[in-house]
C-alpha cells in the first residue's frame, strides 16, 4: 500500500471506510512525517500527539462499532494558529501571546469538524496574527531560499511535505490560495459565510475567510463539508457540497480578461502556460472579458481591512504594543487612521465591485473568472518586496494582494489550483465564482487538475 503519509483526504477517507487503515495509523503517520520533515519545513508551531492520537482510538472504536460521523472521521487535520483549538495555544506567530493561555473552546469551523469525527493534528506556522509581517521559520520545501506563501504559510507547507492530509487556513487577501499555488496545492476561499470565522483571530471581520488546504479537489470538497455551517450548506446546496460537486460537471464557460494579466505584471510565458492549461479542459469554452475594476480591490481591501484590524487589535495593543513586530504595529496605526469618508467609499466600491463580477458572470453565461493565481513562481525571499503597495513587481506581495483581493472584498467565493511550472516551481490557475458556486468552481477545478496532472507531485521531500 502506499505509505499512508502521502494520502489524500479522499483516498485516507476511502481506506478508513473500507477498514484498510485504522485512523491511528494515519495520525501516526502524520507525526512520523512531521518528525521526518520539521527540521527543513517547519510548518507546525504546536503538535498535540497524546490528544491526536486519543482521538484517533475514539475514532476506530466508532467505525469498529458501524457508527462513524461522517466520511472525515478519523482524517487528521491541521489548524492554522490564528484559529482557536480548545486546549491549544494560539500565539498567532506573536511574542505578545506567548504567555497566553490555552484556547477554552474551539472556533467554529473546527467544533465542525470535530463533531465530524475529525482528528485535530496541531496548529500551524503563521506571518504574525496573519499581517504578512516578519519571518516565520517556515521554508518552502522546494527551495528553502524561496518565498514559501502567505500568511497560511505551515498550512501550506505541512500539506506539501506530508505532515497533514489537509489543514485550515484563512484569508483575508488571498493568503489560503498564496500558498497553494507556491506549493502546488489546492486552495479554496469560501463564499463570506458558508464557513464561519467565529473563535478566529481577526484582521477584517468583512474579509476574513477560512478555507481548506489540500492536495487534491476532492480532498477540498471534503473538508468544505466537514467545517462549513450546516445550515447555510443546506440553503445554498440543499445537501452535501461533495454531492454538489459531482452535479456540477456539465460544460463551462470561462472568462479570461488578459488586459488585466497584463497590468498585473504577469509575464508573457505564464500568460502562456495558463492559456495553455485552460486550453486541455474539455468543454471549457474561452471567453473574452474586459474587467478592469478587478484593479479597484486592492486599495478598496486595504482601507477596509487596515480599518477593522484596529478593533481586533485596540486592548492587546495597549498592553503589549512593544511585543509586536514594527511592520504589524504600522499596519494597525495605519488603519486608525483612515478617514471615515475613505472607508464609507471603500464600502461602496466593494458593492459595486459584487455587482459588476455577478453581471458580467450572468451576461456571458460564465462558471468562472479564470487568471494565473500570482504573477510569478516563488520569488527568492533575499529580493522579494513586503509592502502591501507594491503592486507593480512581480515579487511583491502587494502584486499577489492585487491578483486576489477581489475575492475577499466582494465576499465571492476563489479556488486555486495547480496549472503549470515556471523553472520547475509551481504556479496555480484561479477561478473566481459567483456567490455560493463553490461546488461548480470545484467541479471546473477538478476537472483542470485532471488535465494537468499535478496531483502527484505532493506530498514530496523537502530540500534542506
Amino acid at each position: 500500500m502506499t505509505e499512508l503519509w502521502r494520502l489524500g483526504v479522499e483516498d485516507a477517507a476511502e481506506a478508513l471506510r473500507t477498514g484498510e487503515v485504522t485512523s491511528v495509523a494515519l495520525v501516526q503517520a502524520a507525526l512520523d512525517r512531521a518528525d521526518e520533515t520539521e527540521h527543513v519545513a517547519h510548518a507546525w508551531a504546536y503538535l498535540d500527539r497524546e490528544p491526536a492520537l486519543a482521538q484517533a482510538r475514539a475514532s476506530d472504536r466508532r467505525r469498529s462499532e458501524g457508527a462513524p460521523l461522517s466520511p472525515v472521521d478519523g482524517v487528521p487535520l491541521g489548524v492554522k494558529d490564528v484559529i482557536d483549538v480548545a486546549g491549544m495555544p494560539t500565539v498567532a506567530g506573536s511574542d505578545s501571546l506567548r504567555l497566553a493561555p490555552p484556547a477554552a473552546s474551539d472556533a467554529a469551523s473546527v467544533a465542525q469538524y470535530r463533531a465530524h469525527g475529525g482528528v485535530l493534528l496541531g496548529k500551524t506556522h503563521t506571518y504574525e496574527f496573519a499581517f504578512g509581517q516578519g519571518e516565520p521559520p517556515t521554508r518552502n520545501p522546494r527551495d528553502p531560499l524561496r518565498y514559501p506563501g502567505g500568511s497560511s504559510i505551515g498550512s501550506g507547507v505541512a500539506v506539501a511535505v506530508g505532515s497533514a492530509p489537509a489543514t485550515l487556513g484563512t484569508d483575508t487577501g488571498g493568503s489560503i490560495r498564496n500558498p497553494a499555488s507556491i506549493n502546488g496545492l489546492v486552495g479554496l476561499k469560501p463564499t463570506t459565510g458558508l464557513v464561519s470565522t467565529q473563535g478566529t483571530i481577526a484582521i477584517s471581520t468583512t474579509m476574513d475567510a477560512i478555507g481548506p488546504l489540500t492536495a487534491s479537489v476532492d480532498g477540498c470538497a471534503f473538508i468544505l463539508d466537514a467545517i462549513c455551517e450546516p445550515e447555510v450548506r443546506a440553503q445554498a446546496f440543499d445537501g452535501p457540497i461533495t454531492a454538489a460537486v459531482e452535479l456540477a460537471q456539465g460544460a463551462r464557460r470561462v472568462g479570461v480578461d488578459r488586459g488585466i494579466w497584463r497590468r498585473w505584471g504577469v509575464s508573457e510565458a505564464l500568460q502562456g502556460s495558463t492559456l495553455a492549461g485552460l486550453a486541455l479542459l474539455d468543454d471549457v469554452e474561452i471567453v473574452e472579458i474586459d474587467l478592469p475594476s478587478l484593479d479597484l480591490a486592492l486599495v478598496a481591501g486595504l482601507l477596509i481591512s487596515l480599518s477593522e484590524s484596529v478593533e481586533q487589535h485596540r486592548s492587546r495593543l495597549q498592553r503589549a504594543a512593544a511585543d509586536y513586530l514594527p511592520g504589524t504595529r504600522t499596519m494597525v496605526a495605519t488603519g486608525a487612521l483612515i478617514d471615515a469618508d475613505d472607508i464609507a467609499l471603500a464600502h461602496r466600491v466593494r458593492a459595486a465591485l459584487r455587482h459588476e463580477i455577478e453581471r458580467t458572470l450572468q451576461t456571458h453565461g460564465l462558471t468562472a473568472l479564470a487568471s494565473p493565481t500570482l504573477p510569478a513562481a516563488a520569488p527568492l525571499l533575499a529580493t522579494m518586496a513586503m509592502e502591501l503597495t507594491d503592486a507593480h513587481d512581480e515579487d511583491s506581495l502587494g502584486s499577489a494582494l492585487r491578483m486576489l483581493s477581489a475575492a475577499n472584498l466582494t465576499g465571492l467565493p476563489a479556488l486555486s489550483v495547480p496549472c503549470t511550472e515556471i523553472d520547475g516551481l509551481p504556479v496555480g490557475l484561479h477561478l473566481l465564482g459567483a456567490a455560493f458556486a463553490d461546488a461548480e468552481l470545484l467541479a471546473l477545478g477538478r476537472r483542470a487538475e485532471r488535465a494537468m496532472s499535478w496531483r502527484s507531485q505532493v506530498p514530496l521531500d523537502p530540500r534542506g
